[in-house]
């Protein structure tokens, strides 16, 4: 009786502090200039409603939209060809057009906005080159994603397609064992690694990260890779084996399809 009564009334309580949290949260962001959801019509809105590299050559992005592919990402890209006119492609810069985006994606901006190069910091112990017989260096060397679930790597070896990368991802499964997908944290193993590449490493705390795992009981194994493409890009899915799955960023739906660079031979 009293008992049941009092906690419904704490729930409550908590319920209406939590409201009133959001709310001021949405006030501040809005306040800020930052909107929380992608506007009508926006056609490229980041990697958490439609994946990478949204903006390309073929079907280049307007100011404020993402993610593209720029240089300051480092290895095969499209420069600043995703992006319209005299516009160029920023790096971890969407935030500020909105803070639906990942904090990685990469938004077409002014050219002023470009930040200077800015010198990297040689970490003692840091390899210069890569050693003899590693199979993934790196997007300097072995493109992005070299890291996967069918051929995972080792520590100090990527680039691997973690958590942290945020859309539709690998989680730890491109790392071996235990292992864990770090986050831009490569370089601390070889200065040979660009900055924004991802290795596998020991977990912090020793513990594995639980629920990076995007593909649950529910999906299907993956298809095999297409051919490459004339644009460049491959592709493979994985079904759903009941009417609806959940990816790790919250979206449902029956068909999960990855994209991944390529080359053609000539």
């Amino acid at each position: 009786g009293e008992v049941t009564l009092e906690l419904t009334q704490l729930q409550r309580k908590q319920e209406q502090v939590m409201k009133v949290f959001l709310l001021l949260l949405s006030v501040a962001a809005l306040s800020c200039g930052q909107r929380t959801s992608p506007p009508a019509g926006q056609r490229c809105s980041g990697r958490n409603f439609n994946g990478r590299r949204c903006c390309t050559p073929e079907n280049p992005c307007e100011f404020g939209e993402g993610d593209c592919d720029g240089p300051l990402d480092g290895g095969s890209n499209d420069g600043h060809r995703g992006c319209e006119g005299n516009l160029v492609c920023g790096s971890n810069n969407c935030k500020k057009f909105g803070l639906y985006f990942h904090e990685k994606d990469d938004c077409c901006d002014d050219p002023s906005a470009l930040p200077e190069r800015i010198q990297p910091v040689l970490i003692p112990g840091a390899l210069l080159e890569p050693p003899a017989g590693q199979r993934c260096r790196g997007r300097n060397y072995d493109g992005r994603r070299c890291c996967t679930p069918e051929q995972p790597c080792g520590e100090g070896e990527g680039d691997c397609d973690g958590a942290g990368d945020g859309g539709v991802n690998d989680g730890d499964r491109g790392c071996r064992g235990s292992l864990v997908c770090g986050s831009n944290n490569c370089k601390k193993f070889g200065f040979y690694y660009h900055e924004k590449d991802d290795c596998c490493e020991k977990p912090t705390g020793g513990s594995v990260s639980q629920g990076s795992n995007i593909q649950g009981s529910d999906w299907g194994p993956w298809s095999k890779w297409s051919d490459c493409s004339n644009v460049g890009i491959k592709t493979r899915t994985q079904k759903c084996n009941v009417k609806e799955c959940t990816l790790n960023n919250g979206r449902v739906g029956s068909v999960n399809t990855q994209e991944r660079y390529c080359f053609r031979k000539k």
